[in-house]
């Protein structure tokens, strides 16, 4: 995944793991993978070129295929000797780490940390809303001079040399599970029972959201822009070709779900066994537990939606709302407020490359997932998926958009189980019809201080 400057990513596995018994963490197995697999994985997917920090066993990781470095002296000194390592053999501006021992991070969390560093931050470092996770960083290879001159002096502790420098803090409050690191067997096996629950086989194959052209703008010079990416992506279900989606590749396999969930090709999620992107054929197999799997019926009926690229509708498009009612959810005029506040600080690609649309499932003025991509229904469809895999209850949740409030976007959201619909923009008569039908306030031309109520306005509370 190329980033506008090049990345050296490293995984850290230098450490004794003295709580597991000096087992080498990276080694022990995580539903059948060595636990470092899910962070090269992840690594992979936004660095240039990854190093494997270790200091013992560097025969068996040689055999992931990484280059392994070792830290400088042989007395673990900690986190900040295996960074030290990897910055003397970095040929980037930046580099990327995390540890080996927390298989919940995902590719889209490290590209975060790397899109915050910019000419006045030196250090991006995760913030779980109390406190940083001073292992989860990106940071500039030029500080390779004072990193060395702390450990010369004795000196460990991986944060207090982070505050040194002008630091940002990239919040991830709203997702602290990922920064679950296994520390003890009792831990591994716990979270082994916890994705036995749900156990689906799924890549991470997530790309980079733009990539880099030189242009010429209108006084004659040369400069570089950042484009969206476009790629195309094949739904196979069972080997039954189902759809050709343009998406920016983002989340894959998240869109993948939603999208298969919100055409009603599935009823739960324990139906699905696997889930696999690959882009060299630009195709994602999706394989059920199902027993001569036919969905011809589904696709006999189709609708083309003004959905952004004519999205496609499979089955009667009224039947969608058949027997669906959301709950009513009570929202303060404050706390719309609050949330049109906290979304400046999204909108990410748009805010560098334009040409997407954004989507946020939020939970009063807290935004827990947000997702950019080419087409709204894209978008749409990923945070479907989230919710999905995750077992997220729409009840208490308000969906953001920035596109059209149509008849689609009201029967996703509708299915999905939100109360509220929000949107930068206006809606369709059939999207107002969708929306009494199921029940969704819908509140249209949101944006700084302003908003219409379209249906639902029992539901809101004009405070001051």
């Amino acid at each position: 995944m190329q980033q506008q400057n090049k990345v050296t990513g490293v995984v850290l596995a230098g450490g004794l793991a003295r709580r597991m018994n000096n087992q080498d963490k990276g080694l022990v197995l995580y539903r059948d993978k060595a636990m470092i697999t899910y962070a090269l994985n992840a690594m992979k997917a936004v660095a240039d070129s990854v190093f494997i920090n270790a200091n013992r066993n560097l025969d068996q990781y040689k055999q992931f295929g990484y280059p392994v470095i070792s830290d400088q002296t042989n007395t673990f000194d900690g986190p900040l000797a295996g960074v030290l390592s990897t910055m003397m053999h970095a040929d980037t501006d930046i580099i990327c780490v995390m540890p080996c021992d927390s298989p919940l991070i995902k590719a889209v969390h490290l590209l975060k940390l790397i899109q915050a560093i910019d000419d006045t931050v030196d250090i991006a470092v995760a913030f779980d809303g109390e406190r940083i996770q001073p292992v989860f960083f990106a940071l500039k290879s030029s500080l390779q001079q004072s990193l060395q001159n702390y450990l010369n002096q004795g000196d460990r502790k991986i944060d207090l040399w982070q505050e040194q420098h002008h630091l940002i803090k990239v919040d991830f409050s709203q997702q602290t599970e990922i920064f679950l690191n296994i520390n003890t067997l009792s831990e591994l096996q716990a979270l082994e029972s916890k994705a036995i629950e749900n156990n689906i086989e799924i890549t991470d194959a997530g790309l980079a959201f733009s990539k880099t052209a030189s242009v010429i703008d209108e006084n004659g010079n040369s400069r570089e822009v950042e484009l969206v990416g476009e790629r195309a992506l094949t739904i196979y279900v069972d080997k039954q070709e189902i759809v050709t989606l343009m998406t920016m590749g983002t989340h894959p396999e998240l869109l993948t779900l939603g999208y298969l969930k919100n055409q009603s090709f599935f009823d739960h999620i324990t139906e699905i066994e696997v889930v696999q992107v690959d882009w060299q054929t630009e195709a994602v197999a999706v394989v059920t537990n199902q027993k001569n799997s036919d969905f011809s019926e589904q696709m006999q009926q189709r609708t083309v939606t003004t959905g952004c690229g004519q999205g496609t509708v499979f089955g009667r498009l009224m039947d969608k709302l058949k027997n669906i009612s959301v709950p009513q959810l009570i929202i303060k005029k404050s706390t719309i407020y609050a949330l049109l506040d906290s979304l400046k600080a999204h909108n990410e690609v748009y805010k560098k490359a334009g040409a997407v649309h954004g989507c946020a499932l939020c939970t009063e003025d807290k935004i827990d997932f947000f997702v950019e991509d080419v087409g709204r229904h894209n978008a749409v469809d990923s945070i479907a998926g989230h919710m999905w895999l995750n077992g997220i209850s729409g009840d208490n949740k308000i969906f953001y958009t920035t596109g059209r409030l149509t008849s689609e976007m009201v029967i996703k959201v509708a299915q999905m189980g939100i109360p509220i619909l929000l949107s930068r923009s206006g809606a369709t008569q059939m999207g107002l019809d969708m929306a009494k039908q199921s029940g969704v306030t819908l509140i249209s031309r949101a944006k700084g201080k302003h908003f219409i109520v379209l249906n639902g306005a029992k539901n809101i509370q004009f405070d001051k």
